[in-house]
This record gives C-alpha cells, structure tokens and sequence, in this order.
C-alpha cells in the first residue's frame, strides 16, 4: 500500500519513519521545508498535498488542529476521495471529526481519528498507541496499517470517539499540572519547603504518574520542553468548545484557561506547559 504522511513535526516524524523503515512505499509532505529535508532520500517529497494525495491509498495526518486537518480533508474531497483512507493522529475538535467523517463516507472515502498517546521516542520506536473512532470495518481493514507504527490500537466507538478519549485524557492530567502549577509557587511564597512538600505527597494518595511528572518540573523550575504551552490550551480550548455546544458551564476549566492564556500573552506559548508556574511566580513576585 502506498503511504502519504502529512505533518513530519516532533510527533508526525517519528510515527512516520517506522513506514520508511519498515520498506514501504512512502510520500511525505510537510510546511517545513527542513522536515521535508530530513527524508530526502528516504521517501518521495511531493510538492503540496493534494500532490501527495492523489498518490497515495492511505494517507495519514499529525498537524496542529483542527484547523489544518479541515483545510487539509477538504483538499482531499475536492481530488476525490472514493477508496481512499485518511487517518487522523492530530488531537482535533471531536464534533469537527464527526463531519469530515460523515463527508468522507458520502463520497466513499474513509475517515478515521486515532491522535496519539505518548511522547516524540515512543512514536520513533515505534510503541505508541492510539485510539481510533470510525466505523468499525474501517478500523479492520486498516489495522495493517496501525501495527506499522504503534504498538496497540483500541477501536473506540463512533467517529470522533478516539479524539473524544484523547482529550479526556488531556483534561484530566493538565489540569493536574495548572493545579501542581499554581499550589507550588503559592507554598513556596509561604516560606514551605518546597521538597518536603513533594515528599510528602508522593506518600499520600494524591501521588499520581502526572504528579512525578509535573509536580516535579515545577517544583524544580525545570521548564524543558516536552509539551507545548499553547497546544495544552488548544486541546483545553477543544473541552471549553464541547461543554459550550451542550450549553454548560466549565466552571475550573475557565480559571485554568485564564492562566494559560496569560501565558501564552507573555509570550509562553512555544514553551513547555509547566511554564504556567512561571506566570503564578511573576504574580507573586518570586
């Protein structure tokens, strides 16, 4: 089967090299004219994506938002999109995925949402997994594809459940790091020891994966990039989106999108997310 892969970026990179490596036949595009580089000699660079796409049988996406992926399937819709399969790896807006999925089916297409779960070495190594929404015969006849480049695939439901469990998962461990971001620095302008304190919680139930994680970054000021300040919006602003089109309010998700966004106005936003205890420490003049 002959592979596109749209978005070579920390993430799109990795997943997409385990194609190459693997000896499939693999086109490759991306904005980035130095990501395009890097696989000069590896795969075919086409010229833009529809390029791409109408070279391909399946093709797969790991761009920014929703925005890229909408603009980029509407692209495919208009070369046409009958026995073609596109994958979705971004973290994109669920209800969105709905209607491109619904779009696809129409023109006899197929459309799946499978965002990764894990970081840039998982995904070069070829053991990240992924959720996938889509129809379920879908999801069977392109399982060859996902057991290139992951290591598990678990059929969710719908389209647009991978993406819905996606930022589940999101919301839940970074709004444990804009808690850990704002209880820190708020200790630490008490006068509390601030290592005693992350001992002391590491005893306690409230230990957790996301706390070794975040608690200790930001305990330490340790701002390394891993994940970006203003994709931990954009996937926070997603949730803000879901409980506005069921007309309900968001209550704690406001308050960490305030902060986030006071981040991001600070100039932030290609920083690592714990940078939001940056912003809780200029406030308190730490």
């Amino acid at each position: 089967m002959k592979i596109g892969f749209i978005g070579l970026g920390r993430m799109g990179r990795g997943a997409c090299e385990n194609f190459v490596k693997k000896g499939h036949d693999v086109a490759v595009y991306d904005v980035s004219a130095d990501a395009m580089e890097y696989f000069r000699g590896k795969a075919e660079l086409a010229f833009n994506p529809a390029d791409l796409f109408e070279r391909s049988e399946a093709v797969l996406l790991s761009l920014p938002s929703s925005v890229q992926v909408e603009a980029m399937c509407d692209t495919f819709l208009s070369c046409g999109v009958k026995d073609k399969i596109v994958i979705d790896l971004s973290t994109s807006y669920p209800l969105s995925t709905k209607k491109l999925h619904e779009a696809f089916k129409k023109h006899g297409g197929i459309l799946l949402d499978a965002p990764l779960m894990g970081n840039p070495d998982m995904a070069a190594a070829g053991t990240i997994s992924v959720t996938v929404g889509g129809d379920e015969a879908d999801f069977q006849a392109a399982r060859p594809i996902f057991e290139v480049f992951t290591s598990r695939a678990d059929y969710i439901g719908e389209a647009g459940s991978g993406h819905l469990v996606k930022l589940a998962l999101n919301f839940t461990g970074l709004m444990y790091a804009v808690t850990y971001s704002q209880m820190f620095p708020l200790m630490e302008k008490l006068g509390l020891d601030t290592q005693k304190l992350f001992d002391i919680i590491c005893e306690q139930k409230t230990n957790c994966g996301v706390f070794q994680f975040y608690g200790q970054k930001v305990k330490d000021r340790d701002y390394r990039m891993d994940f970006a300040l203003a994709f931990g919006l954009k996937d926070l602003g997603y949730v803000k989106r879901l409980y506005e089109d069921l007309n309900c309010p968001a209550f704690a998700l406001d308050g960490a999108l305030d902060l986030l966004r006071t981040g991001l106005k600070d100039g932030r936003g290609g920083h690592d997310f714990s940078e939001a205890a940056a912003v809780m420490r200029d406030y308190l003049e730490l």
